[in-house]
């Protein structure tokens, strides 16, 4: 396995960072769907359970990323909503000591070390559980730098503003006073990006990085309405806003997820050995997220993401496989992708409704 180790020792990820509403476009999951992916924080596998899929299967060569999922499977099947939403929604719990009495004993002894060292991420008296991992520290990073440039008050501004004339007239103000503040090239430096789970291959097959963050700024700010936005919110303000907070954090959504949360399942695994040791398996759908992109710039990890492709074109109960990438179009798809799939390119400003909006492309494969 080519992934830097960084990536496979601490928790990344706090949530998954894909917009699960393009998701469900794409996959069109039903009752019939058997569906393959990379668990990451779990997020997009609840919501797969939501659109009833039958099976969910995630596996994650970070072992931390599966203990985040596993408290959260669990804390839905012992727990009532008000408990949820105060783990994941609040990300504080009032007497979290006593929850994780009765919790530890039923998760699997790897998570149950892991949580017991780390059960303070949700004391209500720190910072809450989404300022932790190596995305909430990056978070924290950029929050002190946009204090330290003297714009926190025009992003509130943009927050609270719906006419999007005024907020068109907001950005470039706002974007000179940020490129004049030293603290910018944080926001660009590759070990704060590294924080933010971008390895330096994504970090490098974006290209120049200061176009690409005001295209991404541009989008969110004055395009798209940040008050409504549950990804980027939830780092700005520390926890979701129950009125836009995601489907699965829906307290009218709580009874499914309760009764198909047993749909999802977790495997410590790589996604190749996965298709080697259980290939059997009938998957209808595969979503990669961005994980090709990790393998693509060494020999070693090439030749991983050849195998995996060469067993996902051999599936024939495969129909749909999804993907993003951070490279504008993928070199290997040409060469890895079987002709009987048709693919289906979605450039970045073809999809600026993505509310997370950060690659460069997204990909369909149909059979």
């Amino acid at each position: 396995m080519s992934i830097p180790l960084f990536f496979t020792k601490k928790l990344i990820y706090t949530i998954s960072w894909e917009d699960v509403t393009i998701d469900q476009n794409l996959l069109q999951l039903d009752h019939n769907s058997s569906i393959l992916t990379i668990a990451s924080a779990g997020d997009h596998l609840f919501n797969y359970a939501l659109e009833g899929a039958s099976n969910i299967h995630a596996v994650d060569i970070n072992p931390i990323q599966l203990h985040l999922v596993e408290l959260k499977k669990h804390i839905i099947s012992a727990y009532d909503f008000d408990v949820f939403w105060a783990f994941f929604g609040v990300g504080k719990v009032p007497n979290y000591l006593r929850y994780f009495e009765d919790l530890l004993p039923h998760l699997t002894p790897q998570a149950q070390s892991f949580w017991s060292r780390k059960q303070h991420f949700f004391d209500p008296q720190g910072m809450g559980f989404y300022r932790y991992g190596t995305t909430g520290w990056l978070s924290r990073l950029l929050l002190f730098s946009i204090r330290s440039m003297g714009v926190e008050k025009s992003i509130t501004e943009f927050i609270h503003t719906e006419d999007i004339q005024i907020r068109q007239g907001l950005f470039e103000p706002l974007w000179d006073k940020m490129t004049q503040h030293w603290s910018l090239a944080l926001w660009v430096h590759p070990w704060v990006l590294y924080l933010g789970g971008i390895p330096m291959s994504q970090q490098q097959s974006i290209g120049p990085l200061l176009p690409f963050l005001k295209d991404t700024l541009y989008t969110l700010l004055v395009e798209q309405k940040l008050s409504e936005n549950p990804y980027w919110r939830l780092y700005w303000d520390g926890c979701y806003d129950p009125s836009f907070a995601p489907r699965y954090l829906q307290l009218y959504n709580f009874l499914k997820l309760k009764e198909c949360i047993n749909h999802i399942t977790l495997g410590h695994s790589s996604l190749l050995d996965l298709l080697n040791n259980n290939g059997s398996m009938s998957y209808t759908h595969v979503n990669l997220l961005d994980h090709q992109d990790w393998l693509y710039n060494n020999n070693k990890g090439f030749i991983e993401l050849k195998e995996t492709w060469d067993r996902l074109n051999e599936l024939p109960s495969v129909t749909k496989i999804l993907f993003r990438s951070s490279y504008e179009t993928a070199p290997w798809i040409d060469e890895l992708v079987a002709k009987k799939f048709i693919v289906k390119q979605m450039k970045r400003n073809e999809l600026r409704e993505d509310r997370v909006y950060s690659y460069s492309s997204t990909y369909l494969i149909n059979r």
